[in-house]
């Protein structure tokens, strides 16, 4: 698991079984790059194992101002 950085992009899913959002990793284009690959990934909060391509992974970018971190 990864401490998330405010403003920091990532890439993450939504698991296919329990529906929670999970970081995938960091992003490191900015958010900029073209998703085209595929990851078997196993869910952190159910276990879950699936399979995720480029139209199910999704940018994300950590808000700059959290409660935990304002």
């Amino acid at each position: 698991m990864y401490v998330l950085i405010p403003g920091q992009w990532y890439l993450r899913y939504t698991c296919k079984e329990c529906k929670s959002k999970q970081i995938l990793f960091p992003d490191l284009s900015g958010g900029t790059a073209e998703i085209n690959a595929e990851y078997v990934i196993k869910c952190l909060e159910c276990g879950h194992k699936s399979t995720y391509d480029s139209e199910e992974i999704e940018r994300y970018q950590y808000p700059l101002e959290t409660p935990e971190n304002a």
